[in-house]
């Protein structure tokens, strides 16, 4: 190594989040420790993550307020990290107080004003170069955290407020290289200034290759599947940083590296025990798989959803019309058979509240259209919905204008009607962006924990909900009495588990159905499941209709249409403008619209006419005209 270069290596994780017992899924944390010391070998080393080392955990974690988390960071030697959302999962106050006392590495939040006990950033002294750390938070916190747990901080856009930072510390010559740990996902190289040399990304649970470009962007996806590494030559005569190489190890090149790590198996051993035999216990049954998604509807989103209705009308003094829950509270997935309460817990980690609130039948609908978002990395939040609403959207509206129906108990939603809508006290607060829930009453403080919720509807043997609670119906031409339709159908089918293969559309007397496909190319989120149905409308139907969709899982739902009546028939010939002046008799229309019929009757109608004309001629003059006709008569 020349003198004037120094050499070092940052390794990466993000949202941990308290993974750190081995399983099928994740490799743990003794492996993950292994793989560390490989990238530290011989090296002037730095370990760093992108925050949400805690909150949303396991069941062990979690109920040991995460304490084991941090206990294995401090051993890994992690020592600087992102704030992450789910820091705050327990509020600032709790994050200030206790998981930094805890917690023997530095947490940087320098868009945020102000989290007690954080720093804006920290500079390291890697073999003789300067290097910063900025760590900054994502933005939309009042939406992803319980908004009373964070009131009085201001959160400011993470790359604004890294790149303004970055730009001072090269400025006043206070860093060589600046390192972004942003606890933020979907951000471009480009967004950031020529001050930031290398962005570690977080929070989207994704995982990002570095492409080239400056800064180096970097993220590595979740749960310590992923590890970046990345080693880094620095000219400290010509101030130049060269990236000498790169590496994201997955789940199974970390699960590859098995050199025994006691220290870590220790609190793993001692984590488990203190809270396994609580979460051994078997709290109910599932007769079937039930799946969550974050893009689509689900499964579990919606038994979650049902759970939650039940619960609060059983556990307050209201009952609840309607229940929600937010795909991103749903953290596991819940197999068939016995469910312990160590598996539901996974669940619903979070150990927030359900809650309900008072909303007119308009704010329920303005809710359910803010599933829908301006927003191309995330253009659909769905929500789990209670197994007595059904909606129906028509995919290819704006934003906005998409709901086209909703139904609560088999009966249309009365916009003006009150309705109580059970939630978590995140979600019914507004939290990812669901303004609409908060037009109603303050939400209520019942002290119910939404994992009670779950826990007791599989203990009682609540039934999942095979059939799909919104449906989407686009008419790409108006309807027509009398002529044929087609219509557009999908969201038809869960993305996994026993679904619909066929769908049925009904309008009037009038029936047609067509096969389900599953195909998902060219689709947009909650699109799963499409079908097109050639229907002819019945002839005599015209004005407001319904048109039922059905499929033979049980889906069936009801959306308005209007119907265009169909034409009146064309008569034989058009009438002229101005008619000429003729002395030929003008033939009477046809009955059945046939020419031929038509003279049929007119000739007896004609001679009808001259016997008649004769009659009356013989009444005033009746001498001439026997004296005319007289001959006539005897032939």
């Amino acid at each position: 190594m020349a003198a004037e270069t120094s050499e070092f290596t940052i390794s990466n994780i993000t949202d941990f989040h308290g993974y750190w017992e081995e399983t099928k899924r994740v490799p743990g944390a003794a492996h993950l420790k292994c793989a560390l010391d490989n990238a530290a070998d011989g090296k002037t080393h730095i370990f760093t993550s992108a925050g949400d080392n805690i909150g949303a955990s396991p069941f062990a974690s979690k109920l040991l307020n995460d304490a084991p988390t941090l206990e294995i960071l401090n051993l890994m030697n992690l020592q600087v990290s992102a704030l992450g959302n789910h820091e705050l999962d327990e509020g600032a106050e709790e994050f200030s107080t206790n998981v930094t006392k805890a917690a023997k590495f530095d947490y940087l939040a320098a868009n945020a004003e102000s989290v007690a006990n954080t720093k804006d950033y920290v500079v390291k002294d890697l073999d003789g170069a300067k290097v910063a750390f900025v760590g900054t938070v994502t933005d939309d916190m009042p939406n992803l955290v319980n908004p009373k747990s964070i009131e009085g901080i201001t959160w400011n856009n993470p790359v604004e407020t890294t790149n303004k930072l970055a730009d001072k510390l090269k400025k006043d010559g206070e860093a060589d290289v600046v390192v972004a740990l942003v606890h933020e996902g979907g951000i471009k190289a480009e967004e950031f200034s020529d001050a930031v040399d290398v962005a570690f990304l977080g929070h989207s649970h994704q995982v990002i290759a570095p492409a080239g470009e400056k800064p180096l962007l970097i993220q590595a996806g979740f749960y310590g599947n992923t590890l970046a590494n990345v080693d880094f030559s620095f000219d400290r005569a010509t101030k130049k940083l060269t990236v000498r190489n790169t590496e994201l190890l997955d789940a199974d090149a970390i699960r590859a590296c098995d050199t025994p790590q006691p220290e870590i198996d220790a609190v793993v051993k001692d984590a488990l025990e203190k809270a396994g035999a609580e979460g051994k216990k078997v709290i109910g049954r599932a007769d079937e798989d039930l799946y969550k998604a974050g893009d689509k509807e689900s499964q579990l989103n919606n038994y979650i959803a049902e759970a939650t209705r039940r619960g609060v009308t059983n556990n307050s003094s209201v009952t609840a019309d309607i229940g929600v829950m937010n795909a991103g509270g749903v953290r596991a997935e819940i197999e068939s058979g016995d469910v312990t309460y160590e598996q539901a817990f996974s669940v619903q980690p979070f150990g927030g509240e359900n809650t309900y609130v008072e909303l007119k039948g308009s704010d329920v609908v303005a809710a359910l259209e803010e599933q829908w978002r301006d927003d191309p990395e995330r253009p659909m939040f769905p929500l789990g919905i209670s197994d007595n609403v059904t909606y129906t959207y028509d995919p290819k509206a704006p934003v906005g204008s998409k709901i086209t129906s909703v139904t609560v108990d088999g009966a249309p939603i009365d916009p003006d009607k009150t309705y109580v809508v059970a939630g978590s006290t995140f979600l019914l607060g507004g939290g990812d962006k669901f303004k609409a829930f908060t037009r109603g009453t303050a939400p209520a403080n019942l002290g119910y924990v939404d994992l009670n919720a779950l826990v007791e509807a599989l203990n009682t043997g609540q039934k999942p909900r095979r059939s799909q609670s919104n449906v989407g119906v686009h008419l790409p031409t108006p309807l027509k009495a009398g002529e044929e339709a087609t219509i557009e159908l999908s969201s038809l089918l869960f993305d996994r588990g026993e679904s619909a293969t066929t769908v049925t559309a009904t309008l009037g007397d009038a029936q047609a159905d067509a096969p389900i496909s599953p195909d998902t190319a060219g689709l947009t989120a909650n699109e799963y499941g499409t079908a097109t149905v050639k229907l002819t409308v019945p002839a005599d139907l015209s004005g407001t209709q319904e048109l039922r969709i059905t499929t033979d899982a049980g889906t069936e739902a009801t959306v308005p249409v209007e119907v265009a009546p169909a034409a009146e028939p064309a008569p034989n010939e058009p009438k002229p403008e101005n008619p000429a002046a003729s002395n030929e008799p003008k033939p009477a229309p046809a009955a059945n619209g046939s020419s031929t019929s038509g003279i049929a009757w007119i000739v007896p109608v004609a001679i009808a006419g001259v016997f008649g004309l004769v009659n009356l001629l013989a009444l005033l003059f009746p001498f001439a005209v026997d004296g005319v006709l007289g001959p006539v008569a005897k032939l």
